[in-house]
C-alpha cells in the first residue's frame, strides 16, 4: 500500500509541485489550503506523514502543531519562507520532526520524509482504531491535568530570541519545581508547552495558583514588553497512559481551557470545580459552557480569581 501524505500549505502552485513529484514516487497525496481542517482530515485519512507550512491563512501552522502533538505522533516536516532560526527552533521544540526552508528542492524533501519515516517509529499508524483489549503498557486513569503555555510567545520570540529562550528556560524550572512539590509529574515540555498530572485535583490547583503569584513577582522585575506570562488551564478527566505519555479527551480539554485563562489566569473545568469549590478558599467566576475545538460536548469553565497585583498584570 502506497504511503499517505497530508500536505498544507497556501502555495498552490508549491501544492501542485509537490504532489506531481511525489506521486511519481508512488506516494498518495492529500492536500490542505489552510489548517482548519488538518486534525479532522488526519483521523479521517491516517497519513503516514505531514508536510505543514507555517505560515498559513487563518490559523498559524505552529498552532496547528501544537494540536496535532495533543493526539498524534505521526511525523511532520515543517515549511517556512522565513528561514528564520526563531520559526525553526520553536517548530522543532513543539514536536516537528524535520525542518526545510523555502525554497527547496523535491528531492531534498523526498529524501528527507524517507529519512523522517525511516526514524520515527511507526505507532502512529491507525491511532483512531481502538483495540478490545488494551495492551499492558496503556493504562486508563482518572487524573487531573494541567496544561500551561505563553500569552504571545512568538512576539517574544519575534522580539528578543535569545532573551525569550533565557526567561522560558528559567520560568519553566520554576514550574517544574512547583509541579513536583505538589506531587505532579511533567508529562512533556514542548516549545513554551507544559503538560503534567496530578493524583489530586486540590494540589494541581494550589500549584497553578503558587506558579502564577510567583510568576508574577518575577515579570514585576522585567520591562512590560519582556513580561512572560503563562495561561493555565486544569480539567479532571480519564485518560489513556501509555509509558510516560498521556492521551485523550481529557488532555485535550485541558488544552482548550488553557487558552480561555487569560495571561497571568488559571482557568478550571466544571469536573475540577466540582471537586474544590469549598476547599481552597479561592474564589471562582463562571465562564458558562464553552464550545472547544474537536470535543463534542460543551464544557462547564470557571476561572481562578487571582489577585492581578499578584500575578503580576497591571
Amino acid at each position: 500500500m502506497s504511503k499517505k501524505v497530508l500536505v498544507v500549505d497556501d502555495d498552490e502552485k508549491l501544492r501542485k509541485l509537490v504532489r506531481e513529484y511525489l506521486e511519481g514516487y508512488g506516494f498518495q497525496i492529500i492536500a490542505l489550503p489552510d489548517g482548519l481542517s488538518v486534525l479532522k482530515t488526519i483521523r479521517r485519512e491516517s497519513p503516514d506523514i505531514v508536510i505543514l507550512d507555517i505560515m498559513l491563512p487563518g490559523r498559524d501552522g505552529l498552532d496547528v502543531l501544537k494540536d496535532i502533538r495533543a493526539e498524534h505522533t505521526l511525523p511532520v516536516i515543517m515549511l517556512t519562507a522565513k528561514g528564520e532560526d526563531a520559526d525553526r527552533i520553536v517548530g522543532l521544540e513543539l514536536g516537528a520532526d524535520d525542518y526545510l526552508p523555502k525554497p527547496f528542492n523535491p528531492r531534498e524533501l523526498l529524501a528527507r520524509m524517507k529519512a523522517v519515516i525511516r526514524r520515527v517509529p511507526l505507532q502512529h499508524q491507525h491511532e483512531a482504531a481502538e483495540s478490545v483489549v488494551m495492551p499492558q503498557h496503556m493504562q486508563r486513569q482518572l487524573k487531573a491535568i494541567f496544561s500551561a503555555d505563553v500569552k504571545g510567545y512568538s512576539r517574544l520570540m519575534a522580539e528578543d530570541e535569545m532573551r525569550t529562550i533565557h526567561t522560558l528556560n528559567s520560568y519553566r524550572d520554576l514550574i517544574t519545581s512547583y509541579i513536583q512539590d505538589h506531587l505532579g509529574r511533567v508529562v512533556d515540555s514542548p516549545g513554551d508547552n507544559v503538560l503534567a498530572e496530578f493524583g489530586s485535583v486540590i494540589n494541581a490547583v494550589q500549584c497553578a495558583v503558587e506558579i502564577q503569584k510567583d510568576l508574577g513577582v518575577k515579570n514585576a522585575q522585567l520591562p512590560d514588553h519582556r513580561k512572560m506570562h503563562f495561561r493555565i488551564g486544569i480539567n479532571l478527566g480519564d485518560i489513556v497512559v501509555e509509558r510516560d505519555k498521556i492521551y485523550g479527551d481529557g488532555v485535550n480539554i485541558a488544552a482548550r481551557i488553557e487558552g480561555l485563562a487569560e495571561a497571568g489566569g488559571v482557568c478550571v473545568s466544571g469536573t475540577v470545580y466540582d471537586q474544590i469549590e469549598d476547599k481552597l478558599g479561592l474564589k471562582y467566576a463562571s465562564l458558562g459552557k464553552k464550545t472547544v475545538k474537536n470535543i463534542k460536548k460543551p464544557v462547564r469553565v470557571y476561572r481562578v480569581q487571582i489577585d492581578q497585583e499578584d500575578a503580576g498584570i497591571q
